[in-house]
């Protein structure tokens, strides 16, 4: 390759790193106080996509439930986030492991399903949808950003 060529992959090269960033992970803003005291209205949060590291206690978020239905019968999710709304809330019990008391169902998570959880009592989860389908996952937050910079007038 000639020098000339090597230029312009190493041109392309921080351009091709922010299509990967891009499509590896996401901002969200945190709409509501389920996750309160943790994360607020208005905190933006990095997540990694995918549903690599589902462990109890990781802070995920997944496609809204239906208001009638939860997430049963929910189709997989697609890859456009502006296109859906989401819940932030973090894995209480993964497949297989028992629901905790706080869900108010018995017996195990099924297969391939979380149990979810808010950590403000009043949070909208699966005490009220039921578990939540992997697929539904949208990937596991890396990190609270924090609130949105704010704007001089």
């Amino acid at each position: 390759m000639t020098a000339a060529g090597w230029l312009a992959a190493a041109a392309l090269l921080p351009v091709l790193a922010a299509v990967y960033l891009r499509g590896a992970y996401v901002v969200v803003t945190v709409d509501g106080q389920s996750m309160a005291p943790a994360l607020a209205a208005g905190d933006r949060v990095l997540v990694r996509r995918g549903r690599r590291g589902l462990e109890r206690g990781t802070v995920v978020v997944v496609g809204r439930p239906s208001p009638e239905s939860g997430w049963r019968g929910a189709a997989p999710l697609g890859r456009r986030v502006a296109a859906q709304g989401w819940y932030i809330k973090r894995v209480a019990a993964r497949a297989g492991e028992d629901y905790p008391a706080a869900v108010g169902i018995d017996g195990p998570v099924p297969a391939g399903h979380l149990a979810l959880l808010g950590d403000n009592t009043g949070s909208i989860d699966s005490r009220h949808h039921g578990p939540c389908p992997e697929h539904q996952v949208l990937g596991v937050v890396v990190r609270r950003l924090g609130p949105p910079p704010q704007t001089t007038p």
